[in-house]
Order: structure tokens, then sequence, then C-alpha cells
């Protein structure tokens, strides 16, 4: 997909019934993470695709009324995944663990919305590390060699030495190439945020 508009831009776009272009572009850049979410929330493999697919047509009906002056996009689109959750898991009394808790043993939380901000809390953690994921995805494209690896063994607590040992490489290598990719990193993290939520209407 070519970024030639903002997401706002697209977002408003994919209001329009008639632009079956916006809706795909939309389509393309959100389903992956719905589907990411759901998959953390335990919905079942087998239904994963047929609830996702409700949540798409949901937002075509509800994607109008996003306001973005009340909050960003990803609050929005959480809220719309949440409910739809939820309401599948009530219906199906699934009996996975992590959700038989919230559905069974925790009744009174949902009603004083205590379990909604808890699946609010995990979706805004998972919404993060699906960038973190997306980022990285396209770092290791980004460089040749053990650039990322060298990367990757200093967050798994290696000193420079060591990693300098299994890389090959020279120590002083070693840390030039950690700033390099810890920069590459925080840049397609802004990127890919810019990309998948405009920012709130101040």
């Amino acid at each position: 997909m070519q970024y030639k508009a903002t997401m706002h831009t697209l977002i408003r776009r994919a209001c329009d019934p008639q632009d079956e272009g916006a809706w795909r572009d939309f389509v393309e850049q959100y389903r992956r993470f719905i589907l990411y979410i759901l998959r953390e929330m335990n919905v079942h493999s087998d239904e994963i695709e047929d609830l996702s697919q409700q949540i798409l047509v949901t937002l075509t009906r509800d994607l109008p009324g996003y306001d973005r002056s009340k909050g960003r996009f990803r609050g929005w689109l959480s809220a719309v995944i949440r409910h739809a959750a939820l309401s599948h898991f009530s219906k199906q009394r699934y009996r996975k663990k992590r959700m038989a808790d919230y559905i069974e043993d925790r009744e009174i939380d949902w009603l004083n919305g205590r379990g909604a901000s808890e699946i609010s809390t995990m979706i805004e953690e998972e919404w993060a590390a699906y960038v973190g994921k997306l980022a990285m995805d396209r770092v290791r494209s980004a460089f040749r060699g053990n650039a990322v690896e060298a990367y990757e063994l200093f967050l798994d607590g290696h000193s420079a030495a060591e990693i300098a040992t299994i890389t090959k490489l020279t120590v002083s290598s070693v840390y030039t190439l950690r700033k390099r990719v810890k920069r590459r990193l925080y840049l397609e993290i802004r990127a890919i945020t810019a990309e998948l939520e405009p920012p709130v209407k101040e």
C-alpha cells in the first residue's frame, strides 16, 4: 500500500461506501491487528476469521461515527474489538482459561467497568507489541549481516564482549550496530504509529 494520504484521510474516505479502494486499504492496515488481538483473547482458531469479519462489518457501520476529537483511533477500534469479543464469549460461554475467569467469576466487575478496563489495558499493551513487531520486521529487512542479531543479543542481556565473540565482530562494531539498529527501530515505530493511527484532533 502506498501511503499517499494521512490515516485520517483514509478513515474519512473509508466511510464512503462507494470508495472500495479506500476500504480495501483500511482493511489491509487493520485486519492483522484485529486478528492479533483476537488470538491474544483466546478466541478459538476456528472462529477467529468469522469474528474478525463480523468486526469489519461493524466498522463499516460505525466508522462514520468515529470522532478523533474524543480520543485516539486505537482506543475506539479497541472498544469495537472488545465489545465484539465479549459478545462472542457470552454467547458461546467459552471455557478458555483467561476469558472463563472474566465471564464467570467477574460478572460484577464487567458491570462496574473494571473488566472492560482490564481488557482495554491488555489491548493497549498488545498494540505496542504489535507495532514493535512490525517495526522489527522492517528493521530486519533494512540491515544486512548480523547487525540485528547483535542488537537482539543485547536485549537478551549479553555483554558487548560476549556479542563480539558470538558474532565475530569487534566490540566497537557491536556498540555501533546497536546504536544504528536502535535508532532505526525508533524511527520505524514512529512511522508505523503514524501510518496506523491518525493524531487526535485538538
